[in-house]
């Protein structure tokens, strides 16, 4: 691609990211939810918890299609292409790159461990600061490596799992039953979580704490926590590099033509659907038994994410360029705007409704109530970040995160003084 067909940005176009970053954001609590709300193994095995029952048993294999590593794909993307943001635009103005890059990821992961540790265990902002001191290296390479080098960075835990299975008869009989007991907790198990997230904050952070320094004890779970950390960082960091093409070339922008979009609708969801749907059936065929769904049984959602992330990215830009429901796009862009806040802002909504020191609701609530929940949130960020963003120009932790990183108070802090800023910016 020529260098005048490349991504410039102007406001519309960076407000588009804004909105698919809002939308990224609220569909990520689809999944998390479950970690919020019930034992950890129901996140990814619907016969540990949450009921048997068909209605809870078709959310979990729906949320599963259309949700499980879509979401995160696409904030990933919208990570690497935030990173390309900024850089292009502290080069614009003669700024130092690298030290800047450093400090402000270096505080992310300042922000990751704290929420990890005092907060919820799930957090995937540690994950993303350490990416980008990767990512940093990749920022001039072409699109075309960046996309490429990608795609096989995504795929690695794919080449693991396979790995790992073929690896799985051969484990000895003792290692074999510490995986299936993680992957299908007793009930005494299960008791034991409910009563540690029902109970007392210190309880919780006395949980949290040991199972971080907790070393493995078996070869079984050594291959279990291996695969789970590639998966983790492979997929984010993977998708990192595709967004920074994807940014270069507009894709994320809304500069593409409408075709361009509609080919990206199509084709991602009618490849990527399928496939995660034939990846569910298959764990429902095998009765989620652990030696199939721990890891080949998430190949297939693998291999389907980045084509579903393609198709809501074509959506979401196509709706960007029309009239419908435009209040609804200003609000998920104001969500957008203040990713942060409101990913943290989920996560103590979500531990106050669940965990013992608030309404004390883990363990009781099954999958569909889960969605009234998760639907609650929404309405609540939906109202909130328009509201703040009409007095100010930051949400509360953008603003701390960029005091830190330049560490001067920032300038424009109230709506009305930053009259005239674009509205889209994510720098």
């Amino acid at each position: 691609m020529n260098q005048s067909t490349k991504h410039q940005p102007t406001t519309d176009r960076i407000v588009a990211i804004d909105i698919l970053r809002g939308f990224a954001l609220l569909g990520i609590l689809l999944m998390n939810v479950m970690s919020f709300s019930m034992p950890d193994a129901a996140y990814f095995n619907p016969t540990a918890y949450g009921g048997d029952e068909w209605w809870n048993r078709l959310v979990y294999g729906i949320v599963h299609v259309v949700a499980d590593q879509k979401f995160m794909a696409l904030f990933s993307l919208l990570f690497g292409a935030g990173v390309m943001l900024l850089i292009s635009n502290l080069e614009r103005k003669g700024q130092t790159v690298a030290r800047i890059h450093y400090i402000r990821n270096g505080w992310l992961l300042i922000f990751g461990l704290a929420h990890a540790t005092f907060i919820w265990s799930g957090d995937v902002l540690t994950v993303y600061a350490l990416s980008a001191f990767v990512l940093y290296f990749a920022r001039k390479l072409a699109p075309k490596w960046q996309l490429s080098i990608g795609l096989l960075i995504f795929f690695v835990p794919t080449i693991l799992n396979l790995t790992i299975q073929n690896a799985l008869p051969e484990l000895a009989a003792a290692d074999r039953q510490l995986m299936q007991t993680d992957w299908q907790p007793s009930p005494a198990d299960i008791e034991a979580e409910l009563a540690i997230f029902r109970g007392t904050y210190a309880d919780q952070l006395a949980y949290r704490l040991a199972s971080e320094s907790a070393g493995k004890t078996s070869s079984g779970e050594d291959w279990t926590g291996l695969s789970l950390m590639v998966d983790f960082f492979a997929r984010a960091l993977g998708m990192m590099m595709m967004g920074m093409a994807c940014y270069t070339w507009g894709i994320l922008t809304a500069k593409r033509s409408n075709r361009f979009y509609w080919m990206m609708v199509l084709s991602g969801f009618a490849v990527g659907l399928p496939m995660a749907v034939w990846g569910l059936l298959l764990n429902m065929n095998a009765g989620w038994a652990w030696d199939y769904s721990i890891f080949a049984g998430r190949i297939l959602n693998n291999f389907a994410t980045p084509f579903v992330a393609a198709g809501y990215i074509g959506g979401i830009m196509l709706w960007s360029r029309g009239t419908l429901w435009t209040g609804l796009r200003t609000r998920l862009a104001a969500v957008g705007r203040t990713a942060l806040t409101n990913y943290i802002g989920q996560s103590i909504l979500a531990t106050t409704i669940f965990y013992g020191f608030g309404l004390g609701l883990y363990g009781t609530v099954d999958r569909i109530t889960q969605l009234v929940v998760v639907l609650a949130i929404w309405l609540l960020q939906l109202w909130l970040a328009p509201w703040w963003l009409a007095r100010f120009r930051y949400g509360p932790l953008e603003w701390l995160w960029r005091w830190l990183t330049y560490f001067r108070w920032p300038m424009h802090l109230t709506r009305k003084s930053a009259e005239g800023q674009k509205l889209g910016s994510i720098s």
